[in-house]
């Protein structure tokens, strides 16, 4: 019995799929941060807490049926089919690691929101004043 051998060399449709996606996210991404600031920062603030759920889920997912979850049993396991690739290590550190990133950002942005928000009042007041001269 020799096991099946999966590498990354053998081009497949889960991994073109899986590389026009991050391709799509990463390219969106770049795009939104070479906007103006406001335009940046309200489309960050609208993706973060999505993508930190996302990966959150992912995470939780990948940890809650793997052998290291308490209430695992080895005779138990069902195959679902469809999560069944998300139930390994590596699936978990990467979701972690988002997740972990995305929640930084995400508290990140509300604190340069204000920081935002109070730089327009002034800049209105300052412009008031000017035209009230």
């Amino acid at each position: 019995f020799q096991p099946n051998v999966r590498t990354f060399d053998t081009p497949s449709a889960p991994l073109a799929l899986l590389s026009a996606l991050l391709f799509t996210l990463g390219l969106s991404d770049l795009v939104a941060i070479s906007q103006a600031p406001s335009v940046s920062l309200t489309h960050f603030a609208a993706q973060a807490p999505v993508r930190l759920m996302t990966f959150f889920s992912i995470a939780l997912w990948s940890f809650s049926h793997s052998p290291k979850w308490f209430t695992y049993k080895a005779g138990a396991v069902k195959h679902h089919g469809w999560g069944e690739g998300l139930n390994n290590r590596v699936i978990f550190a990467f979701a972690f690691v988002e997740m972990i990133s995305w929640f930084w950002v995400w508290t990140t942005l509300r604190e340069e929101r204000r920081d935002f928000l109070l730089k327009e009042q002034a800049a209105r007041r300052k412009a008031e004043d000017v035209r009230m001269e």
